[in-house]
């Protein structure tokens, strides 16, 4: 029997005046579809999806872009046929789409021998398409890329029906828009990284090859491109440099080190544009040289690893335009609110902070779990009343070790444009049990944290995703103002960013086999 080809059948219904709902449901398995917001100036404008339709010949396929507002109203589609692509990013300006896809000629191809394979050929590029919203094509750019694919077999247990190839680009694919100028690519393969501008009818404007590093972060502001490098092995977490470039014409600023006055290498926890200025900010923690940069238990975070938190505004190019703020704990300027180790007196806990944000009052928020750690009675009693056999209590203690730690509430930190560190508050959440406190602290904390924005009221919310709710505060009330639990009946919900003001509720119905999407707004 013929398989159909659409793999999803949308239908939309309107419910009240400022929601919309959108149902997806499945039809087939048969093919490949890929959901991707698009992007212009770091705010969200609409939706993409991108589908791989049919086999059109031996070596293409057919494809299929759906484009949707940021209400879920469709406004159009574009259909072409090329050989193997899967999409990486999506970025808008100037009602000008660019796409960028990892192409290969083996990808999505089933081999039925292992010979086959190896003597297919093998060629792969990172491929920007530029596309009109009335559906023309006005560009395809490819630059050849070294994706590091292995061979791995097909089917399930013993039963192999083929093979494949799987690989990854070494840095991902980048892709930002630079109001009302253009776009901007960042890429890294075996061969390097690539940093490159096009204008809006796709025509490469530079291209500069970038020193690789551990990992790279891209942000575009204004009429400037940066690029934050973090340094390859030397730390786990932090330190690197930021590297800024002027659209136009490449040219190259200063570089700005990620460290403090002192040395001390700093953490990023956020790298944006601030909501009122529109210039570039950075904030995180500073590490402690000693203690730092080798947490791997929950232990390690009650042993003083950061020594304070920094912000950084990048209001210019020059040195003096640079504004840093650096709040320290370690050197015990911040007691009794907040003890030399990172324990905050009033949440009763020490502060694992993972995320960050700046509201439109230039403060800056640090977002994270609460964890506390606690003596563990039972495995010194029982080490205590095994004294007499003299090997058994070091065995106790070893296997059960004498603390044990659990992850509590999330807990919200606030930091003045003056500089003044304070406990704001402390956000309900499902705890985790107690565990050993040399446990992997992943085992711990699992939960998802992200800040909303609605400019219209200038209001700045925190996410925090839990297994069991999603809490929706804001920061100016400091209140909860919406809990959302993940699971009622055969329905799984989840919270993503939206258009400006709103966010997204995403159900899943496993029963009926269909998703909604619905677009709500901040309260």
């Amino acid at each position: 029997m013929k398989k159909p080809l659409l793999a999803l059948v949308l239908c939309i219904a309107i419910f009240g005046a400022n929601a919309q709902t959108k149902i997806i449901k499945e039809v087939s398995d048969d093919i490949e579809t890929q959901t991707r917001a698009i992007i212009q100036d770091n705010t969200l404008v609409g939706y993409l999806v991108f589908t791989r339709l049919e086999q059109a010949s031996e070596d293409s396929f057919n494809y299929k872009i759906a484009l949707m507002d940021e209400n879920l109203n469709d406004i159009g589609t574009i259909n072409f046929r090329d050989i193997g692509l899967e999409l990486k990013s999506v970025a808008f300006d100037q009602d000008v789409l660019c796409l960028a896809y990892v192409k290969s000629t083996v990808k999505g191809k089933v081999f039925k021998r292992i010979r086959e394979a190896k003597n297919n050929e093998n060629k792969d590029d990172v491929v920007t398409q530029f596309v009109t919203l009335d559906g023309k094509i006005l560009k395809v750019n490819s630059i050849p890329a070294d994706v590091e694919s292995t061979l791995q077999g097909t089917g399930n247990g013993w039963t192999r029906n083929g093979y494949e190839y799987s690989g990854s680009l070494k840095h991902k694919i980048q892709l930002k828009n630079v109001s009302g100028k253009g776009f901007v690519l960042f890429f890294g393969d075996a061969n390097g990284c690539n940093l490159v501008a096009f204008d809006f009818k796709g025509s490469q404007l530079w291209k500069k090859k970038i020193e690789d590093k551990q990992d790279f972060a891209l942000l575009t502001s204004k009429a400037d491109v940066y690029l934050l490098e973090k340094e390859k092995e030397k730390y786990i977490e932090g330190g690197g440099s930021l590297s800024g470039f002027n659209f136009d014409n490449g040219a190259a600023y200063p570089k700005i080190k990620m460290e403090d006055n002192d040395g001390r290498a700093l953490t990023l926890m956020a790298f944006g544009n601030d909501p009122v200025t529109g210039n570039p900010y950075l904030c995180g923690k500073v590490i402690n040289s000693r203690y730092g940069n080798h947490i791997l238990t929950a232990k390690n975070f009650t042993t003083g690893p950061y020594d304070g938190l920094y912000t950084m505004s990048i209001n210019g190019h020059s040195k003096k335009d640079i504004k840093q703020t650096f709040v320290y704990w370690k050197d015990g300027s911040q007691q009794p609110a907040i003890n030399t180790k990172g324990y905050v007196t009033d949440a009763k806990s020490f502060m694992v902070l993972s995320e960050a944000f700046r509201d439109y009052n230039g403060n800056t928020y640090f977002v994270g779990s609460e964890l506390i750690r606690r003596v563990k009675i039972g495995a010194i009693a029982a080490s205590i009343i095994s004294i007499p056999t003299i090997l058994l209590p070091p065995m106790i203690l070893g296997i059960a070790g004498t603390t044990k730690c659990k992850t509590t509430d999330a807990i919200v930190m606030k930091l003045s444009p003056k500089g003044v560190l304070t406990y704001d508050y402390t956000i309900d959440c499902a705890n985790s049990r107690f565990e050993k406190a040399n446990s992997d602290y992943s085992s711990l904390d699992n939960r998802n944290y992200y800040d909303l924005s609605n400019p219209e009221s200038r209001n700045t919310y925190v996410v925090a995703d839990d297994l069991k709710n999603i809490m929706i505060y804001n920061v100016a009330r400091k209140k909860v103002v919406r809990t959302i639990p993940h699971k009622a009946g055969n329905i799984r919900t989840y919270v993503a960013p939206a258009k400006e003001g709103h966010f997204m509720v995403i159900e899943y119905n496993k029963k009926e086999k269909y998703t909604s999407l619905s677009i709500e707004p901040l309260n």
